[in-house]
């Protein structure tokens, strides 16, 4: 009897504490990870119909956030995710569902993402935003010109005063009636 009990308790407990896996979406897009952005796989389908929470941990500082009600884990018959890539032809449009992504993240920092739904979690998975540098600090002047646009500029100076020196020879001898 006790065996049985331990046993249909260890079953609840197993349930109740289930673990299922997170990824990021890196097969099914180029990349998953952006400069202040991350995009994340959906739960599995078996909990289709279920609120998602997402619990997320910046790793450097220590500063957890959760998001609450997110999105309802779609159903396994229909296309799964949240991110939609509208793929169309003459025929028809085909809408391609993926993932769901986290946005306003700190610039190269790492994190640790976790999605919560009803009694079960997700295992923790660690990723890290893209470090990318801030628009302002990018040098946009030119040091120096090349010797080619220098040969340029003169040969198109000489030509547009030839051109000039031309049209002026041309308008005076044009108007003159011989």
């Amino acid at each position: 009897m006790k065996t049985i009990i331990l046993g249909v308790f260890g079953v609840f407990f197993t349930v109740a504490n289930a673990e299922f896996e997170l990824k990021l979406l890196s097969d099914e897009v180029i990349s998953s990870t952006f400069e202040r952005s991350v995009i994340l796989g959906l739960p599995p389908c078996t909990l289709a119909g279920r609120s998602v929470d997402l619990e997320y941990n910046n790793t450097g500082t220590n500063e957890k956030t959760i998001l609450r009600n997110i999105f309802p884990v779609p159903l396994c018959r229909s296309k799964r995710g949240l991110i939609s890539f509208p793929e169309q032809n003459a025929h028809f449009t085909l809408k391609r569902d993926l993932g769901y992504q986290v946005m306003n993240l700190a610039n190269g920092t790492e994190y640790s993402f976790q999605y919560i739904v009803d009694t079960e979690r997700s295992k923790a998975l660690l990723a890290t935003t893209r470090a990318a540098p801030s628009y302002t600090q990018i040098d946009d002047g030119l040091p120096a010109r090349s010797g080619a646009m220098v040969v340029i500029t003169v040969i198109l100076s000489v030509a547009m005063f030839i051109l000039l020196v031309a049209l002026i020879i041309t308008l005076f001898f044009g108007n003159s009636e011989d």
